[in-house]
């Protein structure tokens, strides 16, 4: 036996089908310059025109001015009422500790700077050079046993076929050990040079600006952000900075 099904509760059932969900409120404040990323989206710079709305879901938030250390934040926003403030603070670099930390490991003053290209590249040379160093050593301790061998058989041989054969191999093997000697140090002065140049480079590129608002015309579209709408959901956040060196 089957029910009919009023039209007013099927219309009203599939009116609650279409309807769009709500939005949550992500309230961002944060030091006037500094820039604002969202999910990888650059949205421009603080401050913002107010607070954005934005659907449910997860939120990776990156903020980042010359000079200070990157502020990064993950929040959850689970449902359409969901309110959410986040205070970005960004702490200014310090300059020694940029160019101190080089001489623990050529390179970490430029990660701490976040320049992490460059500092992959003194962390390859010093690396390199050592590594280059310590098998050079070895192969030099090595070849200096033999020559000390050879030397001490060359000074205890009487005939002379083997006075001319423990010559010429413990020749041999002196010029080896020299070989290697001279590698080592050339390893030496790479791993050691990385770490002069990765601190003249902390120091001479620390950035240091002064960074606020620039005078640019402020955005008109509120911050209604279109999520409702199937729009970029963070489009009309609108800023300008000015950056003095």
């Amino acid at each position: 036996m089957s029910w009919p099904i009023p039209k007013t509760i099927l219309v009203l059932f599939l009116l609650v089908l279409t309807v769009p969900a709500g939005a949550a409120t992500l309230q961002l404040e944060g030091p006037a310059g500094a820039s604002l990323t969202i999910n990888d989206e650059a949205l421009g710079f603080f401050p913002l025109e107010g607070p954005l709305e934005v659907v449910p879901g997860i939120y990776h938030i990156r903020s980042e001015m010359p000079g200070h250390i990157t502020f990064e934040t993950t929040i959850n926003l689970q449902r359409d009422t969901d309110w959410q403030r986040v205070t970005v603070r960004l702490f200014p670099l310090s300059r020694k500790t940029a160019w101190s930390s080089n001489l623990l490991f050529a390179g970490l003053g430029q990660h701490y700077m976040g320049k992490k290209t460059r500092g992959y590249i003194y962390n390859g040379l010093e690396a390199g050079g050592l590594l280059v160093a310590i098998g050079a050593e070895i192969q030099r301790s090595n070849h200096r046993q033999d020559y000390l061998k050879l030397k001490d058989s060359y000074d205890q041989a009487i005939n002379a076929d083997d006075i001319a054969r423990y010559k010429e191999e413990a020749d041999q093997a002196y010029s080896d050990m020299k070989n290697k000697e001279d590698l080592r140090n050339a390893g030496l002065l790479v791993a050691g040079g990385a770490i002069v140049v990765s601190i003249i480079d902390a120091l001479v590129f620390f950035p240091a600006v002064s960074a606020g608002p620039g005078s640019g015309v402020p955005s008109t579209g509120g911050t209604d952000t279109g999520l409702l709408d199937g729009t970029n959901p963070l489009a009309t956040v609108h800023a300008r900075v000015t950056l003095k060196f």
